[in-house]
């Protein structure tokens, strides 16, 4: 199938990256199991990672997907205030499956037209200025790159499935919205 072995070396290639960058930046990261604040948003994901998710929740068992499908009605999720996928612990759900918007928050990335930004909770009491001298060039995550290869394989991937949506929200992933009883 077009996109999915491709999106498989990308995500690996992401988090190869992200362990070469926890190593040696880590002692700034406070990013880690139960640090939710990238997660009180409502998230899209491209087609070729709703896919990844709809097969990883498929794996759950029933009572997992079921749980995860009634989140739907949560008022903060509703309200686009929190991620459909995040638990009541702060921990994502689907970590293992999670899309690459959500494996590249926390550490130094390059934004399309050059500038360096990170999370607000990494890198305390380090001025912008000081970040980037401590910060590496190869330590940094060119989001720009990444967004282009993520969307020529989600072209691809698209392509190969008529009628399929380009991006659709995390929902997408739980299935069908259950129809009012």
């Amino acid at each position: 199938m077009p996109g999915r072995a491709e999106y498989q070396a990308l995500i690996d290639k992401v988090d190869a990256f992200a362990a070469r960058v926890d190593a040696a930046q880590g002692r700034w990261l406070r990013c880690g199991a139960g640090c939710d604040g990238c997660c009180r948003l409502r998230r899209s994901a491209w087609a070729v990672e709703i896919d990844r998710l709809r097969a990883y929740i498929a794996d759950l068992p029933a009572e997992r997907r079921a749980e995860l499908a009634a989140r739907r009605a949560d008022p903060a999720v509703q309200a686009g205030e929190r991620c459909v996928m995040l638990d009541a612990d702060g921990r994502c759900a689907v970590y293992a499956a999670r899309p690459l918007i959500c494996r590249t928050h926390g550490p130094a990335v390059r934004l399309p037209g050059g500038e360096l930004t990170w999370c607000g909770l990494n890198f305390e009491g380090l001025t912008p200025d000081a970040v980037a001298e401590a910060v590496p060039a190869d330590g940094v995550l060119d989001l720009e790159l990444v967004n282009r290869m993520l969307a020529l394989i989600n072209a691809r991937f698209v392509a190969a499935r008529p009628g399929t949506a380009e991006r659709a929200d995390l929902d997408a992933a739980l299935g069908p919205p259950a129809e009012p009883g």
